[in-house]
């Protein structure tokens, strides 16, 4: 053949991917490729491209392999184990997460482009194919098992069969089900959800669900997405918190309540002491005004349902108290245990948070 390239990447993973983590850190920026801080690389994993840039925080689990002329991965990504993304230009926004077995690639062009915009998440075993393009918007979920193809190539185009490159878009805050089949040329708009097994093919219009073989629209607004009244959106608050608190306490935490404060720490077990408390402020109604009132003792983090301003985020900066903007969904930059457990809780009911101000270039 005079186009070779191996199916798996064999030389690399020999050469690079079965030194230890911080050992390969060293050697891709040796090789020129910008790593940024506290990246984890798993045994037996491998990157191979020739311009390569991963932000602070990522991690890439066990005999994963990234392939591609350009590779761009954002910071606090997560790429599970055993997942192969192969494409000439693949590009990953922050804090989205990769699970395991997932495979981008097969049949492409020398531009194909893989796009992923930051706060994704792609479930396991997963196959996606961006013939020519495939792009994610933000804060999209991609379903396990789901099929995106980017191209209908395999009987010849000479006796009258349909041969398609087509490039995918999928918009921002779209949610596609288990088992979705996404075909070339299709547009998914912004807030948009598919529902399990669906075939879509076309445009789907934004905010509405679609189902079925092929998917059509069979609800829209105002029933789908219906609107959420201010005193509703309390209560659901309140339900998601109380829900948070019986669940650490499930965890073996202890958590004590003192009106809007929560006291939260490891108790003693062995040779372990009590640690110091994790203190959580939260706020249904005026943020400025609880921020005023916080008492002289640290907060660690400050969680509120209304949206929280600059200024006030500054202070709370300065603090070295995290804060958590359940309106705007963003946290700041600054991040603790807690405040990562908060998180990752809110998760749960579809809030995910971005990290605010925006990630620094990589170093």
């Amino acid at each position: 053949m005079l186009i070779e390239k191996p199916r798996i990447p064999i030389r690399d993973i020999l050469l690079f991917g079965l030194w230890p983590g911080f050992l390969k850190v060293l050697i891709y920026r040796l090789k020129g490729y910008q790593i940024g801080k506290n990246v984890s690389l798993g045994f037996g994993s491998v990157i191979c491209g020739k311009k390569v840039e991963v932000g602070d925080h990522t991690s890439i689990g066990f005999f994963t392999i990234l392939r591609g002329k350009e590779i761009r991965v954002g910071a606090h990504v997560q790429i599970g184990s055993t997942t192969f993304l192969d494409t000439p230009y693949i590009e990953i926004g922050e804090g989205t997460k990769i699970n395991e077995q997932v495979f981008v690639g097969g049949l492409q062009f020398p531009d194909s482009r893989f796009v992923l915009g930051r706060n994704c998440q792609v479930m396991q075993m997963s196959f996606i194919n961006p013939a020519r393009s495939i792009v994610v918007g933000d804060d999209s979920g991609i379903g396990g098992h789901c099929l995106i193809f980017g191209h209908t190539s395999w009987l010849s185009q000479f006796e009258g069969y349909a041969v398609d490159f087509e490039p995918i878009e999928i918009g921002k805050s779209v949610s596609l089900s288990w088992g979705v089949f996404v075909l070339p040329r299709t547009k998914i708009g912004d807030g948009a959800v598919v529902g399990a097994h669906s075939v879509v093919h076309g445009i789907i219009p934004p905010r509405c669900l679609a189902v079925g073989f092929p998917a059509r629209v069979v609800s829209k607004a105002p029933e789908f997405p219906r609107e959420v009244s201010d005193e509703e959106k309390v209560g659901i608050f309140r339900n998601i918190i109380a829900e948070m608190i019986r669940f650490f306490q499930d965890s073996e935490l202890r958590c004590r309540q003192d009106g809007d404060c929560y006291e939260i720490w490891k108790p003693a077990h062995g040779w372990r002491r009590n640690q110091r408390p994790w203190r959580l402020q939260v706020v249904e109604k005026s943020v400025p005004e609880a921020a005023k009132l916080l008492s002289p003792a640290t907060v660690h983090v400050f969680l509120s349902l209304r949206e929280i301003p600059g200024e006030t985020r500054h202070s709370l900066q300065a603090r070295n108290t995290m804060w958590i903007d359940i309106a705007s969904k963003e946290q700041s930059r600054l991040s603790n245990d807690l405040g990562d457990e908060v998180s990752l809780f809110f998760k749960r009911y579809g809030v995910r948070l971005l990290r605010w101000p925006a990630a620094p270039p990589i170093s």
